[in-house]
Order: structure tokens, then sequence, then C-alpha cells
């Protein structure tokens, strides 16, 4: 269920002081940041209010004085680069019939190719930012209807979606998350934001995948992500432990042939850790351009091999939940946005970054 639109502060009690929120695993002490990374770092340090200029803001990251954590170990999913600090305006997903069980993610932020996401640091992203915190968000909070998810993941994938680098079906369902009373400005920030709604499939996914953890033995995922240097992921067995791996890079066509792309990085993998994605292309016609780039076993029922089980509302050929290491498997990959490694380029392609090598 999507039941809830706050602060990060307000939806998680205790957070540690001046700290923000990074995808993946932690990142190695002393180790260079991506250059990515770092502009949404410094933006972020910035809309925090911790610092007034970008030159100030790599000052306070470099003396200590703001600290960097993943966001899955508090139960947050962030796309891509973002990075997410304590004002920022997160959406909340809780179980049904456990509403203690909640996994949390930031409003999206917003279109290219101003958005901080792409780990370009821009300006107008950071007026974006700024207005979510101002007062879409809390109109939007105002305004949300507590909507069953997986009605939404349906939707998307009868209409062609893999749900994660095509959503467009997905979010034709999202006005419908809000009352008649949300603002013209929030409206007009839904309608640009076009991929709102991975955001909300990102925290959907988590919460879905983590109901896993703490079965002894299980060899199942129940966090996934990629921070541009090493992908980490936890198993069931140990859902507390980080088992960290390098990351590979995105396969796929380029609308910037000599930009290099970053090697995976975002807390979506857990969409493709729960089943879609990657291994749902053969369902999403608009995506066939990946064909003659990735495995053909990604197009076919063989994507999920490695997928333990059918999910009673989502009745599609071949559809099984739930990634297992354990199980033998023709293909295994994430499905992603190229980040332009240089911190400049923003988004350069679109392809599958294989599953790191145990």
């Amino acid at each position: 269920m999507l039941s809830r639109i706050a602060p990060l502060r307000d939806l998680v009690s205790d957070l540690p002081p001046a700290t923000l929120f990074h995808a993946g695993p932690p990142f190695t002490p002393g180790r260079k940041l991506p250059a990515p990374v770092l502009n949404s770092v410094l933006a972020a340090i910035q809309h925090e209010g911790w610092a007034d200029t970008a030159q100030e803001a790599q000052a306070a990251l470099e003396s200590g004085a703001v600290s960097l954590a993943p966001a899955q170990d508090i139960g947050l999913v962030t796309p891509l680069a973002f990075v997410v600090g304590p004002s920022m305006y997160c959406l909340a997903v809780t179980d049904a019939k456990n509403p203690k069980a909640m996994r949390l993610s930031p409003l999206n932020d917003g279109p290219l190719p101003d958005c901080l996401r792409f780990g370009t640091g821009r300006a107008a992203g950071l007026d974006l930012l700024r207005g979510l915190t101002g007062g879409i968000g809390a109109d939007l909070a105002a305004n949300l209807k507590p909507t069953p998810l997986l009605p939404v993941l349906a939707a998307g994938l009868k209409g062609g979606d893999d749900l994660h680098g095509r959503v467009s079906a997905a979010q034709e369902t999202v006005r419908g998350f809000f009352g008649p009373a949300l603002s013209a400005e929030s409206a007009a920030y839904l309608v640009k934001a076009n991929q709102f709604v991975l955001n909300v499939i990102m925290a959907a996914t988590a919460l879905m995948i983590g109901a896993g953890a703490g079965v002894p033995g299980s060899s199942m995922v129940v966090a996934s992500g990629g921070n541009g240097i090493d992908h980490g992921y936890k198993l069931a067995s140990e859902p507390e432990r980080w088992i960290i791996r390098p990351a590979n890079r995105p396969i796929g066509p380029k609308m910037q042939e000599s930009a290099e792309a970053l090697p995976a990085i975002g807390d979506s993998a857990v969409i493709d850790a729960a089943g879609f994605g990657a291994a749902c292309l053969r369902f999403a016609p608009d995506l066939a351009g990946l064909k003659g780039h990735v495995d053909d076993a990604y197009f076919t029922e063989a994507a999920h091999d490695a997928f333990i089980g059918l999910h009673p509302a989502l009745p599609f050929p071949g559809l099984k939940l739930g990634l297992d290491l354990a199980r033998s498997r023709a293909c295994l990959g994430i499905m992603l946005g190229m980040v332009g490694a240089s911190g400049t380029e923003g988004l350069v392609g679109r392809g599958v970054a294989p599953w790191p090598a145990s």
C-alpha cells in the first residue's frame, strides 16, 4: 500500500545527525566518490542548509561534518545517483497486513535534463527539489489516498512495462493516488515527473523482497543496489550483511556514443531482484532495442529461471518473483539508465548491467 508522504525525518526515527543516504552498499573509506554521486551529495548538502555553496559543501564533506550511509540500511531506496537528506519528502509503502513493515523512496525529482538522479548537480534540479520541500510535497501528502500497489504493477505489465526501464503504463495510474483537491502546481509536477511511479515501484518491490528476511539458509536476495563502484546485496539468511562485489556497467545502446557509463548505480536494483526489470523484457516491446546488445534469453521465460515462485496477483506467463542465487540461470541482470561517469553528461543510454560475479 502507498500509505504516506512525509519528510524523511518524520518517517524514520533516530536518524543520525548530518547524514545523507545514497544507493547501494557503503563506500570504502578514503575512496574517491564517483563524480555523479559527489555532485548529488554537494547539492543535497546545500538543500539541507548545511552549506551555502558547493565549495562549502565540499569542505563539510571532506571534514566529516557531513556523513554518508547506505539508504537501504534504514529501509530507504533511492534511484541512481540521487542522495536523500532528512528534509526531503519521501513516500512510504507499507504491508496492508503488517503496517509496521515499511519501505521508503524519495519523491521523484522530475524530468531530464535537470533531475539530480543522473548526477549532474544542475542548479535547476536543486530548485525543483526545493519546490518539493517548499510546498508540493506537503500538498501531495495532504491529498494522498492510500492505494493498493499490486494492481498498479499488474497494470504496468499488462500495458507493456517491464516496471523498470519502461513504466509509462503504470504511470497512468498515478493521478488516482491523489484526491481532487490537489493544487495545480502539484498536478503539473505529476505530469512533468513522468516517472513518478518508478519510485513507488522501488519502495513496493523493496518491501516485497524484504519480507523474506530472516529465513535460515535461504539464498533469496532481500536487498540490492549499486553505488557506482560496487554492487551490494543481502540474503534472507543474513539480512544485515552486505555482500559486496565490483559493479558491472550497463550494456545497451547509447545516446552519447563517446560517453562512458558509470558502473551499476541505484537502489532500483530491488525491482530486478523482485523479478521485474531485466527479467520482464519479453513483456515490454518498447525495449526491443536491447536485442543484439544483451543475451537473447532475457526475452524468454528463461529470464525467470533464478526466481522462486508465482504471485497470484500477477498471473503473467512464466513470471516468478524472488531471486534465489542458488538456482541455475540462463541470464541475470539489472535494467538501468546509464549515468555518464564524468558527472557532466547525465543520461547517456539504457541497458542491462550483468549481475556481479560471485
